[in-house]
């Protein structure tokens, strides 16, 4: 358990430090599911970054809202970090209307890429894999039900698994979307396109 602030968030403050002592054991860490989007979490997330090498960073759902303020933090982990907006959280990270990151949501993953220096997947029914030199790969699989929710908070989950076992970060987001994807869409074909949750 974690030292909790007044509304019931994680103690940037008081539990701060139990936290990076932990994490400098760690190969890989994923900040964000489960965490709202505000100031106890962006100090938190803040903490824990750049980190050491080899420590690679997975950032999604909380951790990423308020990235854009703090964009030269998330470059000092030069390459060891990923982030996994949907497209809510990127028109939060770069300060933009959802609609127009739904317009173009390559557009916005490269942005995003190049303002933070990291690789970014950007979720959405057809989900771009961006890096920072403006590379992208695209993933048009996986199916309607993986819009569930949960479903990216697994998505984080696979690549931060990836990454702990020593893939490098591209090469990890690759196949964590593909991964995620693949199981959607045997699961749609077992128990059908939708209805179905994040732990199935």
């Amino acid at each position: 358990g974690l030292a909790e602030a007044e509304d019931g968030g994680i103690d940037p403050v008081r539990a701060g430090g139990r936290v990076t002592a932990l994490a400098q054991r760690c190969d890989a860490i994923l900040i964000g599911p489960g965490l709202s989007a505000g100031d106890g979490t962006s100090a938190l997330t803040l903490s824990l970054l750049p980190g050491e090498p080899p420590t690679t960073f997975v950032l999604d759902a909380g951790a990423i809202s308020g990235l854009g303020a703090h964009a030269e933090t998330v470059r000092s982990c030069k390459g060891r970090a990923v982030i996994t907006p949907h497209a809510g959280e990127m028109a939060q990270l770069l300060d933009v209307g959802r609609d127009e990151v739904e317009a173009d949501p390559l557009a916005a993953a490269r942005r995003a890429a190049d303002l933070l220096g990291c690789i970014v997947i950007m979720k959405g029914a057809r989900s771009w894999i961006v890096d920072p030199d403006g590379e992208r790969w695209l993933y048009a699989g996986g199916g309607v039900g993986l819009a569930t929710s949960g479903s990216g908070d697994a998505l984080s989950g696979i690549l931060a698994g990836l990454l702990a076992r020593g893939t490098g970060a591209l090469a990890a987001a690759l196949w964590a979307v593909c991964l995620h994807g693949e199981a959607g869409r045997r699961l749609s074909c077992r128990v059908g396109p939708l209805g179905f949750l994040a732990r199935e």
